[in-house]
Order: structure tokens, then C-alpha cells, then sequence
């Protein structure tokens, strides 16, 4: 059992659902983050999640030390789309260069500790049609987030440090209601049988934390999908992500581009890690309690939000 869990990024929606998780499986948990108030409220919230706080930016801070007390190294900090994509060089240095001295820390510590790498299956590129992805395809990054997550997966396969590396599909909750304009267009204008495989938050949370324990997941590459029950298409997300809050969205709203989400084979991943536990039918239950007081004030305004959003989304 890896007692000790050094976790980067932790103070992220997901990142504080793995903690829950991490001490519910006994370890002791270290959290490596930046020194900001938001960051410093969380550890303070958090109370019994975490065991220490390291105070620290990966691109700079003594790694070796922090790694040297861990069994276990999670690894969630680093930019998101669109941020990836607006400041390219910014999030290279932490996407790729904090990650890469982190990885070198985990080389270098004399008892081995294992790296967990939160990839995404974004990494696949953009669907050719609808089958379900294996770890046995070929990867074809395409921004410059994916082209981070690649080149982080090729440095550990070439490298020394034992590790883990899970693929992550659509992962959002009630949580998650905020996002930016361009997200939203790109969203819209994506083709409605686009495919895409949903997992719950808490069980993205479940795998990781299990993957710290599981002598299985070591050196391999792991689908993290919520299976059958989430394989849906653009059009169904959309409808259960406006829905909840009472806009209708007809099909012809949305657009014909591709999107770089797919279904995938979580068979193995399921099997080593047992944390398939919610379905796509969860999220939703979850956005329509959470969206309950607002869809009566939006319903009727659906038809002039949608005419608006089609021509926007065309514009």
C-alpha cells in the first residue's frame, strides 16, 4: 500500500474529490499547490483532507524533497483548454516542463515511488467515426493541450519511474456549470452524433486514488469511461446540459465539425480499478435538482435563446 500521497493540483473541483477519496483509503496526503488566498482558503476548508501543505509552484519548487517522503506521486495540476490554447507557451512550461521535473524528481528518489498521469482521451484526436478506442490505437494530438498530454505519456514510457496513466473521458457534474464563450461555440457547432463517453467526477476520483493501491495499473495505459450506460452522442450532452435548465435544443442547432471525444474499451480499466459506480443518467439527475429554480424562468424564453445561440453559433 502506498501510505504516503504527494498530490499536485489538488485544490480543483477534482482534485479535492481524489483527496476525499485518498483519506478514505487510509494514506497520508501532501498537497503540493501555489501560494494564492483561493488555494489557501481550500486547504483551510478542507481541514481533515490533508495532512500537509506544500506550498509551491511544480515548476520551480523543490520536488526532491517532496517526492523523496512520498510512496506515491498523483499528478492533476497543470492548464486546461481554452487556456492551453490561448497562452501556448505558458502552458507548456507547466503542462510539459513542471510535469517533466516532477517526473525527474520520481526517477531520481531511491524508493521508487509510483507517478500517476491524468491524461485525457482527447489524446486520440479527432473521430473518424464511432467505434470504441483502445489503448492499442495510435494517438494523433491535435492542439496544444493534446500535444502536452503525448508528450508527458512518451516521457514516462521512455523513461525509468513506474507509473500509471489514465485516459480520462467527458468528466464534468453539477459542479461544473461555468465555462467560457468559445467552449460553448465550439460546443454548439460540433456535430450531434459526435460520440463521447461521460464518467462522473467521483468515479474519475475513485480510479485515481485506486490506481495508487493496484500493482496492475503499474506501466500500463487505462481508459477511465463510465462504460455502456455513458456512451452517448453531442446532441444527448447538450440536451441534459441546457436541458436542465430549460432551453430546448433541436438537433439542427448544432453544427457538422468533429470534436476529440470518443467511446472507449474500459473493460480492462474497470476491471483493475472497480470504479465504474454512476451512469450518464446520474449527471442528469444531478443537473436538473441542481437547475430545478432556474428552469421555470428560462423554459419560456427557450425559443429566442435558441434563435439567438443558432446565429451566433453561425456567425
Amino acid at each position: 500500500m502506498s501510505e504516503r500521497v504527494l498530490v499536485t493540483g489538488a485544490f480543483g473541483n477534482l482534485g479535492q474529490t481524489v483527496l476525499a477519496e485518498l483519506k478514505d483509503r487510509g494514506h497520508h496526503v501532501t498537497v503540493l499547490a501555489r501560494d494564492k488566498p483561493r488555494n489557501r482558503r481550500t486547504a483551510r476548508r478542507l481541514g481533515g483532507l490533508v495532512d500537509d501543505v506544500a506550498w509551491g509552484d511544480v515548476r520551480s519548487a523543490d520536488l526532491d524533497a517532496l517526492v523523496g517522503r512520498a510512496d506515491a506521486v498523483v499528478h492533476l495540476a497543470g492548464l486546461l483548454p481554452p487556456h492551453t490554447e490561448k497562452a501556448p507557451d505558458l502552458a507548456e512550461s507547466i503542462n510539459v516542463g513542471g510535469t517533466v521535473r516532477l517526473i525527474e524528481a520520481v526517477e531520481q528518489a531511491e524508493h521508487r515511488p509510483l507517478f500517476v498521469f491524468t491524461s485525457s482521451v482527447t489524446v486520440f484526436g479527432l473521430p473518424s467515426e464511432p467505434v470504441l478506442r483502445t489503448v492499442a490505437d495510435p494517438v494523433r494530438p491535435s492542439d496544444h493541450y493534446t500535444r502536452h498530454k503525448v508528450t508527458v505519456e512518451e516521457r514516462l514510457q521512455s523513461g525509468t519511474a513506474r507509473f500509471t496513466i489514465l485516459r480520462v473521458g467527458v468528466s464534468v457534474d453539477a459542479r461544473t456549470l461555468s465555462t467560457d464563450l468559445r467552449t460553448i461555440r465550439q460546443l454548439l457547432r460540433t456535430h450531434p452524433d459526435n460520440p463521447m463517453e461521460y464518467v462522473h467526477p467521483t468515479d474519475v476520483a475513485t480510479a485515481i486514488a485506486a490506481s495508487v493501491d493496484a500493482p496492475d495499473a503499474v506501466g500500463k495505459v487505462l481508459l477511465i469511461g463510465g462504460g455502456e450506460s455513458c456512451r452517448i452522442t453531442q446532441h444527448e450532452f447538450l440536451q441534459v446540459a441546457l436541458g436542465s435548465a430549460g432551453l430546448r435544443v433541436p438537433r439542427d442547432l448544432l453544427g457538422s465539425e468533429p470534436f476529440y471525444t470518443h467511446w472507449m474499451d474500459t473493460v480492462e480499466a474497470q476491471e483493475i480499478l472497480g470504479f465504474q459506480h454512476r451512469t450518464f443518467g446520474d449527471y442528469r439527475a444531478e443537473m436538473e435538482e441542481r437547475l430545478r429554480w432556474v428552469r421555470p424562468l428560462v423554459r419560456p424564453l427557450s425559443p429566442a435563446v435558441v434563435a439567438v445561440l443558432r446565429r451566433w453559433v453561425r456567425d
